[in-house]
């Protein structure tokens, strides 16, 4: 089974909770930054609709002149006239529809990315690293412990006496023996064995 919480329950309980705390926080701050592109993008409306109202101009004035087309005499000279007049009017307002359309989107994506920045890279740049190390330390340990030894369980158990012994600082030890230098000289392992399990998160 795929270790991705420490065996011991108060150590377990601190990786769910900074777990699920992470799952609620960038849940709820991508909705919000989901929301504002959203409310942002609206207002592209107003580009697009003076960007349809040029294409209808110039619509209009091919329609006009096509109608116009038809005098006679006079018909094809009308005919560009009305189709120029028109399109010199309606171009420049789809275009200027078109650009605003593209300034809001990007203003909308710009202002989005910020909040998400904002709000997710603090949070994550602390919690991500942190969470990491502790899965790998499980994962390792619970490997070269559990798994991977073909020993006895009493030389397993001095080997993790000896790692306490000499890699625990002295603030740790008494949290699980009184007497480490006790222990260690006369042979009683188990409960420097203990102290480096829970170092790693593992049950004894």
């Amino acid at each position: 089974m795929i270790k991705i919480w420490s065996e011991l329950p108060v150590a377990r309980t601190k990786e769910q909770v900074a777990d699920l705390a992470t799952l609620l926080w960038v849940v709820f701050w991508g909705n919000m930054v989901w929301r504002l592109f959203q409310f942002l993008a609206g207002y592209a409306e107003a580009g697009r609709t003076i960007r349809a109202g040029g294409q209808t101009m110039i619509q209009s004035g091919s329609d006009l002149g096509n109608s116009l087309a038809g005098l006679p005499f006079v018909g094809s000279q009308a005919h560009d006239i009305a189709r120029d007049a028109f399109a010199s009017a309606g171009v420049p307002l789809s275009d200027f529809g078109t650009q605003l359309e593209q300034f809001i989107i990007v203003v909308a994506v710009v202002l989005a990315l910020l909040l998400a920045l904002v709000t997710q890279v603090p949070w994550l740049t602390r919690y991500l690293p942190w969470r990491w190390e502790r899965l790998r330390h499980v994962r390792a340990a619970h490997r070269a412990i559990r798994t991977a030894p073909d020993v006895g369980d009493d030389s397993i158990e001095r080997a993790l006496a000896v790692r306490a012994f000499t890699r625990l600082d002295y603030s740790t030890l008494p949290e699980f023996t009184p007497d480490p230098f006790g222990d260690w000289v006369s042979g009683r392992h188990d409960r420097l064995a203990r102290a480096e399990l829970a170092s790693v998160g593992l049950r004894p």
